[in-house]
């Protein structure tokens, strides 16, 4: 999903507007097959299906983040490291009276924004999964 939805960048924008297309042959084969995963690994029919929508909901929502930023760097015409370099200045001294926020903003400099991007990413995906293994036990 999340890859669509960066390859695609538009989706985001009509996402809200599908009405009953979670209804149609292919979401209903995505459902399903989540579905299945879910409740093979242990988890009652009805926990199955809130946890495939919990799982749904963290990739929808980091992907719509993704594509509106993916799609103002693609109007600036700019690369995503261009554009973060150029941020920089103007984060740094924002943060100046952030002492957290200071130090993690040193700590990200020079490091590839698209690697960060997945690293986030899956970091958050990783917890909601841990999260949800945690109904198992």
């Amino acid at each position: 999903m999340r890859t669509t939805m960066l390859r695609h960048p538009w989706i985001a924008s009509v996402r809200g507007e599908m009405g009953m297309a979670h209804l149609g042959p292919n979401w209903m084969r995505l459902s399903e097959a989540m579905l299945g995963v879910f409740t093979t690994a242990g988890f009652p029919r009805d926990e199955a299906d809130w946890a495939v929508a919990t799982l749904i909901a963290y990739v929808t929502g980091t992907a719509t983040s993704e594509a509106a930023w993916l799609t103002a760097l693609a109007r600036s015409g700019r690369s995503e490291q261009e554009w973060v370099d150029e941020l920089w200045p103007a984060a740094e001294q924002a943060a100046q009276a952030y002492p957290r926020l200071r130090e993690g903003y040193a700590e990200q400099r020079g490091k590839d924004p698209r690697t960060s991007r997945e690293e986030g990413f899956q970091y958050g995906l990783d917890r909601v999964l841990d999260g949800l293994e945690t109904r198992l036990k």
